[in-house]
């Protein structure tokens, strides 16, 4: 399962609902090829919206939301030197915004960086109030630690 189909399940469900519990849990096992530029075909669409917000961020450089939606655009696209410097970004602008640290240590541990993937995902449990989401993260740092 790709990881816009199960963001966009995600905004559809109640946060404490079964289902949410196992798309997170999905979540937590997705393969490293998904983030393989290879794994990608061009999207058109895909290019356009970054194009559009980097002229945003032009702007708005400080916008950490801008950021976050151009981190994913670029991890969509499969740009994911790209997408980890917008997410870099976020959490220097925002260092609430939880998303950006889970995707800073799905990004790192798809590159073996197992001490920043580590970091990552401890900032995202600073940030993070949801306690399946945390669990999340408690099962990524376990199997970063072993």
């Amino acid at each position: 399962m790709k990881y816009h189909v199960v963001m966009a399940l995600l905004k559809e469900e109640p946060v404490n609902s079964i289902r949410t519990t196992c798309i997170l849990s999905l979540m937590a096992a997705l393969p490293l090829f998904l983030f393989s530029p290879s794994a990608r075909a061009a999207d058109p669409q895909q290019e356009r919206a970054a194009a559009a917000l980097e002229q945003d961020i032009k702007t708005d450089p400080n916008n950490a939301e801008l950021w976050l939606h151009l981190g994913f655009a670029y991890k969509k696209m499969g740009k994911i030197d790209q997408a980890r410097q917008a997410f870099e970004k976020v959490t220097a602008l925002n260092p609430h915004e939880s998303d950006s640290f889970y995707m800073l240590g799905l990004i790192y541990e798809s590159q073996h960086n197992s001490t920043a993937a580590q970091k990552a995902w401890k900032e995202y449990l600073a940030a993070e109030t949801d306690a399946n989401k945390r669990a999340i993260a408690e099962k990524h740092i376990h199997h970063l630690s072993q």
